[in-house]
């Protein structure tokens, strides 16, 4: 069973690994096959997660600081003119390593997981901040589907992260993703990040800023599930494509992860839906 210390150790994720118009989209209607949506115009979207209800568990707790390392804020509040998902980072705590990122996953009733298969649909909507150019601090920001195999355990990590300028390594806004990679007999080579930027097709200005759509389709591949990548209805990763090691089946959970750079830092979620096969369909 690969553990998600193992999962991180492999890809060596460590902090610094380094549009749109700002008129919010209309709120499509859930799916008949949607396990969950959550538009955040209900405080019951952002409640902690209880024996008999869905809801949010903080992502990763340090033993040696009695307070973990969450997010100073996770909330609902009123944005571009209507409800959202607010996350509140804080400049408390590490700033490099495991517990840089500060997050919450999204899981079932009693802390389970969703179980949901190949074919499954996960998509979101999150703010680029227009005054994140320019301001000389560093924004990071993006989600981790926690993968699993047909046991049940925890198998990948295929993550999509924002970053603005200030983040990213060779100075230009954009996406990055995590990748793992086998050879021709399927065994795993490595894991790691493949900085995607911000294709021209998508249409993204980060100067601009507005709301940006992204979907994560599972795939079935002959060795297990790999996702595509879809920002603003537009491919731009077919993890398939590296060959990817992972005898994945299904998602397990959804984590929305920033990363603390020693400033205070706020973050826009909206339409967080899982949609399971029959409405969700491959394309």
């Amino acid at each position: 069973m690969t553990t998600r210390r193992d999962v991180l150790r492999y890809g060596g994720i460590a902090l610094g690994a380094t549009a749109l118009s700002g008129a919010a989209h209309p709120v499509l209607g859930a799916s008949p096959n949607a396990r969950f949506s959550l538009d955040f115009g209900d405080a019951a979207d952002v409640a902690d997660n209880t024996p008999t209800s869905a809801g949010w568990v903080l992502d990763r707790y340090n033993p040696s600081h009695p307070s973990g390392y969450p997010p100073v804020s996770f909330a609902r509040a009123m944005f571009d003119g209507d409800y959202r998902l607010c996350i509140d980072i804080s400049e408390t705590g590490p700033t490099s390593g495991f517990y840089a990122y500060q997050g919450k996953k999204y899981q079932d009733a009693d802390g389970s997981y969703w179980n949901s298969e190949t074919g499954s649909r996960f998509s979101y909507r999150f703010y680029i901040d227009p005054s994140w150019e320019g301001d000389g601090v560093e924004q990071q920001t993006g989600l981790w589907p926690v993968l699993g195999n047909a046991n049940g355990n925890i198998s990948a990590y295929p993550i999509l992260e924002y970053q603005d300028s200030d983040a990213n390594d060779d100075g230009e806004a954009g996406f990055r993703t995590f990748v793992y990679i086998s050879d021709e007999d399927g065994n795993f080579v490595e894991a790691k990040w493949v900085y995607l930027g911000l294709p021209k097709k998508l249409k993204i200005d980060p100067e601009e800023g507005g709301w940006v759509d992204v979907e994560a389709q599972l795939h079935k591949t002959s060795t297990g599930a790999a996702l595509k990548w879809r920002v603003n209805d537009k491919l731009v990763v077919d993890e398939r494509g590296y060959n990817a090691f992972s005898p994945s089946t299904q998602f397990l959970e959804f984590i929305f992860n920033s990363a603390n750079f020693g400033t205070d830092q706020t973050y826009y979620y909206d339409d967080v839906v899982l949609t399971e096969p029959g409405a969700a369909r491959n394309r």
